[in-house]
């Protein structure tokens, strides 16, 4: 009886263990994790203005974004971003739109901070990026591209 008893209790705990693992994926992917955009960075200066974009590739993955130009020209690495609107609708096509919004931020070594804000709509993407140092900024730069096609 205790042989039975002891199977039994085994296998139940066993059946349980396995059901939470399998159910447990891991952290939620969101609308923009392994997602690439070509864009162009184009620098904004106060009464001048705006000169040739400069091109670029935005990766978003895990919950960070990558810019090769930020990368290139001022050191940042991958950048955490928070998803603040996630949502889709319906154009005057008939056709489902998803609307993204979100905005990255970080602070680097020598105490200047990058904001950046950005619209996801389908494959368009638009934003700005601000960079300052004691709340005074110093470089202002807007980006639009659209999503690079994933390889089949």
């Amino acid at each position: 009886m205790n042989l039975k008893r002891a199977i039994i209790v085994t296998s139940v705990v066993a059946v349980g263990c396995i059901s939470v693992f399998a159910t447990y994926k891991g952290k939620e992917k969101d609308a923009l994790d392994k997602r690439i955009f070509k864009t162009t960075m184009v620098e904004v200066k106060e009464n001048q203005p705006p000169k040739k974009g400069v091109e670029d590739e935005l990766e978003f993955k895990g919950g960070k974004v990558f810019s090769n130009f930020l990368f290139d020209k001022l050191e940042y690495k991958w950048i955490k971003y928070e998803i603040k609107k996630d949502s889709s609708f319906t154009d005057e096509d008939a056709a489902d739109v998803q609307w993204i919004e979100g905005e990255a931020s970080t602070t680097n070594s020598d105490d200047q901070t990058l904001m950046m804000t950005f619209k996801v709509e389908n494959y368009d993407i638009e934003g700005n990026i601000k960079i300052t140092k004691h709340d005074k900024l110093k470089k202002q730069y807007d980006f639009t591209g659209k999503e690079k096609p994933k390889k089949k």
